[in-house]
């Protein structure tokens, strides 16, 4: 499995379906995410859908990892940023619809990643997932590790 899709995986709602994707492709690519692949693996589905969403989708008082390109970018949702990438998906032929959801999600924009490997999108999301990352690992030792193998995977993909 692409590595980028694998991250998709991982950064995407967790499912029963989900989680034994990443359980498998990792299988594939034996040294790819192994910490980050036994959190999943050792903690319960309904642990880590609770975390996802007190993560990524609602906590009080604020979001603590909100995972869109616009708020690291431009300070809120659905910025110029969203736009931006709805026009780069565009011009590769994707016409992104996802109900709720901004184009600037970072499991969309790994997915097009795994798609195109467009080098100039990966330093695109180069410039704003590091902020991300940080606050993943500060914030949850469950989805802790993965956000370190996302910075390991993509240090490497940009030094190539």
């Amino acid at each position: 499995m692409n590595p980028y899709r694998l991250f998709s995986l991982v950064f995407s709602y967790p499912t029963e379906k989900t989680v034994a994707a990443v359980s498998e492709a990792v299988d594939d690519e034996a040294a790819l995410l192994t910490a980050c692949v036994q959190q999943m693996q050792c903690t319960p589905l309904e642990q880590l859908q609770e975390e996802y969403t007190r993560l990524f989708i609602n906590s009080y008082p604020t979001l603590l990892c909100p995972p869109y390109e616009s708020f690291y970018r431009d300070g809120t949702l659905y910025g110029s940023s969203s736009a931006e990438v709805k026009e780069i998906y565009k011009t590769y032929g994707l016409d992104y619809t996802y109900e709720g959801e901004p184009p600037d999600l970072l499991s969309v924009e790994l997915d097009f990643l795994a798609l195109t490997n467009d080098g100039a999108f990966l330093e695109r999301l180069n410039g704003w997932i590091f902020a991300f990352t940080k606050r993943v690992k500060e914030h949850s030792g469950i989805y802790g590790p993965c956000a370190e193998e996302l910075e390991e995977f993509l240090r490497a993909a940009v030094a190539r």
